[in-house]
């Protein structure tokens, strides 16, 4: 069984579409992923509550895939400061066993579809 986790480092976002993203990471998910938007939503405050799907891929193939929860909130007409939870639906390689959920935080330019996020957090050995 893998031991405890602790997550840190940045993501490099830049959007496909308006639906996919592809991303390139340093720190412990050193290597590339994947992201889907599954469903969005706008509150009257303007801020903006999105559905997605993330594929984590490491430089040596472990994996880990996630379901997530984010929420963009305008900070001009294009920059949005964006909050997202991950929750682990699966993993595999040197992450293998782990569950539980992480963090991040950062800014993304809509009018690019360039962004720079910070994660952290730990994930714990299922039980």
């Amino acid at each position: 069984m893998s031991n405890t986790l602790s997550l840190g480092g940045t993501a490099n976002i830049r959007a496909i579409d308006a639906t996919n993203f592809v991303v390139a990471m340093t720190g412990v998910f050193d290597g590339g992923v994947y992201a889907k938007t599954t469903g969005v939503t706008e509150s009257e405050d303007g801020k903006k509550h999105y559905e997605l799907r993330h594929y984590f891929v490491t430089d040596d193939g472990s994996y880990l895939y996630t379901q997530d929860k984010s929420i963009h909130t305008p900070v001009d007409g294009k920059n949005h400061f964006a909050q997202t939870e991950y929750t682990v639906v699966e993993a595999g390689g040197k992450f293998a066993g782990l569950t539980g959920s992480f963090k991040s935080w950062g800014a993304i330019d809509y009018s690019t579809g360039i962004g720079v996020l910070r994660f952290e957090g730990q994930l714990n050995p299922s039980e």
